[in-house]
């Protein structure tokens, strides 16, 4: 029995006791919220930062919050012993990866139809959030949740133009979705990528802003640019998606190599750390490009640097961005994700329409021209990030979670292929 189901009993039994009515109507006001991650190929991240900060804010506030994440072996996520400590109760689930074979056995004999059904009915959440990474990540336990009857939303941190669900998962993963009481993107375009690729209409989605790592007032001081100009591609290593390698292939040109200005790259191993290591070595690149690894410590990138350059070929919302703003730096991107809706090119930051090799030369070309503004552009991006974003994202989606947990269900009409 749950503690709100002792308190009703305690309610029926003394009801002309008015401390007791309070109590009551105190313990029924609060909720169980459920976290889902589909984290899978890293032990932490980005797409992280959100459902996770907003549970820190909900059991400040005196609610309960249940985590359902996928157990690392042989090693410990922080961030989840930090909501353990912090009141949560985290359930660490297994994932063993068979062939088509035995799933096929497994479906025939109906083993494994219900995933995270136990945790489910021992947690007894009044809501789940489902945080997808990724926008082809699985979303397996819906199901199980529409079983169940249980209200769920869907939150999506990133979504690639160039990846699709296909085949049967289509079915599987539009269900989800038009099943879900709340859908959040972190972008309309991330949110027009899912709906393509699922051909599902979602018009009511509500798009949410990301936490950031530096404080509000954060204003470092402004860098000597005596000897170079310094860049920072603050993101992990990982071609595919954050595009170093159209970084490198830019900068090797003759007319970069013969000006002062250097790349430095900071972030952790996404894959592709070895190939950056050994393409800067083989066409001679030591004096341009940097690489220094993973450093929580955002704000003293930017006492060192001048601007952000981040070439990505897809995004969510990225929060470097969104730091690099908030220091008073201007950024050098792709247009993909939030970045058309935050930055306005050539007044706080200059935007490449897509990373191809001409179009990022060409942003960095007109950055470069106007190098001596750069610190005046820097303080313009601070001030529109400041206007743009939500300066209290953690503590604002807590409150969209509680009002999603608290309300009737969701009557969005959702449109779907037939």
């Amino acid at each position: 029995m749950r503690a709100d189901d002792n308190v009703c009993a305690l309610a029926s039994n003394h009801s002309g006791d008015p401390f007791v009515v309070l109590a009551f109507r105190l313990r029924k006001a609060t909720m169980r919220i459920g976290f889902y991650s589909t984290m899978s190929g890293m032990p932490w991240g980005g797409s992280e930062e959100l459902w996770s900060r907003a549970a820190h804010h909900l059991l400040r506030q005196g609610h309960d919050v249940c985590v359902n994440y996928k157990r690392r072996r042989k090693q410990v996520v922080k961030q989840l012993t930090a909501l353990e400590e912090a009141g949560a109760a985290v359930h660490l689930r297994s994932s063993v990866r068979v062939g088509r074979a035995v799933r096929k056995v497994m479906k025939a004999l109906h083993l494994g139809q219900s995933p995270g059904k136990d945790w489910l009915k021992q947690s007894r959440p009044d809501f789940v959030l489902i945080s997808v990474g990724f926008h082809t990540d699985e979303t397996a336990i819906t199901p199980t949740l529409r079983e169940l009857g249980i209200p769920y939303g869907i939150l999506v941190q990133s979504a690639s133009p160039y990846h699709w669900i296909e085949g049967q998962r289509v079915t599987v993963e539009r269900e989800a979705y038009a099943g879900a009481d709340r859908c959040y993107f972190v972008s309309q375009q991330n949110q027009a990528i899912v709906e393509t690729n699922l051909a599902v209409d979602l018009p009511e989605s509500e798009i949410v802003d990301n936490p950031f790592q530096v404080s509000l007032d954060a204003a470092p001081a402004w860098p000597s640019c005596d000897k170079s100009w310094k860049l920072a591609c603050v993101a992990r290593v990982h071609f595919q998606s954050k595009a170093q390698d159209l970084l490198l292939r830019v900068m090797r040109q003759p007319k970069w190599r013969s000006r002062p200005v250097e790349v430095h790259l900071w972030g952790s191993d996404g894959g592709s750390a070895q190939q950056a290591k050994e393409l800067i070595s083989l066409h001679g690149q030591q004096k341009q490009f940097f690489v220094h690894g993973f450093t929580e410590g955002i704000e003293k990138i930017w006492r060192d640097h001048h601007a952000l350059v981040l070439p990505s070929r897809f995004e969510g919302n990225a929060l470097a961005m969104i730091e690099a703003m908030l220091c008073g730096r201007m950024p050098i991107v792709t247009d993909v994700g939030r970045v058309s809706q935050l930055v306005d090119d050539g007044e706080c930051g200059f935007v490449a329409p897509a990373a191809t090799f001409e179009l990022i030369d060409d942003a960095l070309e007109r950055a470069w021209q106007r190098r001596h503004e750069w610190q005046s552009l820097g303080a313009r991006a601070a001030t529109t990030i400041r206007q743009r974003h939500s300066l209290q994202p953690s503590e604002d989606f807590a409150e969209l979670l509680l009002s999603a947990c608290s309300g009737q269900r969701n009557a969005k009409r959702r449109v779907a292929a037939a």
